[in-house]
């Protein structure tokens, strides 16, 4: 599975969602070791004696190290291929779960967080990037990004639910807990290596469908890749900063157990998986800027529903919330459409992407942090997100502007 051919747009490979299920595993456990700091960061900061800004700063540990690693990352997918990009991916995730569950201060705790940097953009590289080789029909691609940006966000909600309620009364601790966590990234990374040995290769004769192959040069030349960069820095701010910290904050600012915040924020998830599902089919080249105005003023109305509105409305407004984990399915689909990626630097495009696009995501945690620290509180870090979703909503009109009155799209 190395330098594999582009998918033609008729060709429908009978093993491609046997691929999927493999990729989708990996990054399934991807989102257990990402998501397993959120839901015992009270337990975390009192064992280590650690500041809410200190918390912070672990949390968005990883995000800094991908600003650096994931440019690399894409390139070393192009040259590896999925099988063995995966591999190391998913080995040096599985290093970083278990290194948090050995931290003793904030600087170990930086240290194993950042280590998922450097493994996690192999991870998210090579999952648009098999979705773009192996399925050639553009419905069935829209539906495999929403599905294959679903399954961390389904780790991530196994974490919530479990972490509190089932393996911190088992454990007695939440070093224990992490450990049994990281098992689901060891479990998927050896169903994907069974897969992907057994994986016949594509079709030499396949032709791409899209135009693009050039390097970093020609991607920053073209105006809708640009604006779709900016698109995912200011996405990641606001989905991985409230990602890292709602559970947190329905337990200090709205007053919950912690876990009832944990199974609210975990049924959040399940609103956003639904809408990462459902949404991208939407998200044709002429309608994905109007959908990603649309979730903006839902999830901005939602935040400013959670500040403002009684508190035993909030768990029907962090539902709402949910609905933001469609915009990053969108904003990939807008990046996959991108006239300058085409399957020679498809990886390469979303090592770069993933590089921009997590400088919001060490931002967003920090920031709330600090503004939670703040004379303003959780109330003001909410207020704050809802003004970013107004930033999202100006990009999606600019991304509507530069790609000009085009009714439809054959781009992958």
């Amino acid at each position: 599975m190395t330098g594999e051919p582009l998918v033609g747009s008729g060709d429908r490979h009978p093993y491609r969602w046997v691929v999927f299920g493999g990729v989708a595993g990996v990054y399934f456990g991807f989102g257990v070791v990402a998501a397993s700091l959120a839901p015992v960061v009270a337990e975390v900061r009192a064992d280590l004696g650690l500041s809410r800004s200190a918390m912070g700063l672990a949390l968005g540990a990883w995000q800094l190290v991908y600003i650096v690693t994931a440019p690399v990352g894409g390139r070393l997918v192009d040259r590896l291929g999925l099988r063995w990009s995966l591999t190391i991916g998913a080995l040096i995730v599985t290093a970083s779960g278990l290194a948090r569950a050995a931290a003793g201060d904030l600087t170990t705790l930086w240290l194993a967080v950042a280590l998922f940097g450097v493994g996690g953009p192999l991870i998210s590289a090579c999952a648009p990037t098999a979705v773009a080789l192996w399925f050639g029909d553009h419905r069935e691609r829209r539906l495999a990004v929403g599905a294959y940006t679903a399954a961390p966000a389904i780790g991530g909600i196994g974490v919530l639910v479990l972490s509190n309620s089932v393996l911190m009364p088992l454990t007695g601790s939440w070093r224990w807990t992490m450990v049994i966590e990281t098992g689901a990234i060891v479990t998927a990374l050896l169903v994907w290596l069974v897969v992907s040995a057994r994986a016949p290769q594509l079709p030499g004769g396949a032709q791409a469908t899209g135009g693009g192959g050039g390097g970093w040069r020609d991607l920053l030349v073209d105006a809708e890749f640009r604006v779709v960069l900016a698109l995912g820095l200011v996405v990641f701010f606001l989905t991985h900063g409230l990602g890292g910290w709602m559970p947190e904050i329905l337990r200090e600012y709205s007053g919950f157990s912690a876990m009832a915040a944990a199974n609210w924020v975990a049924m959040a998830g399940v609103v956003g998986i639904g809408a990462s599902l459902v949404l991208p089919r939407w998200g044709d080249h002429r309608r994905l800027p109007l959908v990603l105005m649309g979730l903006s003023v839902v999830v901005a109305a939602a935040l400013t529903a959670i500040v403002a509105a009684p508190t035993a409305l909030d768990p029907l407004f962090v539902g709402l919330v949910g609905v933001r984990s469609a915009i990053i399915p969108l904003a990939i689909l807008a990046l996959m459409e991108s006239p300058s990626v085409g399957p020679q630097n498809m990886g390469t495009a979303y090592g770069l992407w993933f590089a921009v696009a997590e400088v919001g995501g060490v931002t967003g945690p920090l920031a709330i942090g600090r503004i939670g620290d703040s004379n303003v509180g959780f109330g003001g870090a909410l207020m704050t997100m809802a003004a970013v979703c107004g930033v999202v909503m100006i990009l999606a009109c600019r991304l509507r502007a530069v790609r000009g009155p085009t009714v439809g799209s054959d781009r992958p």
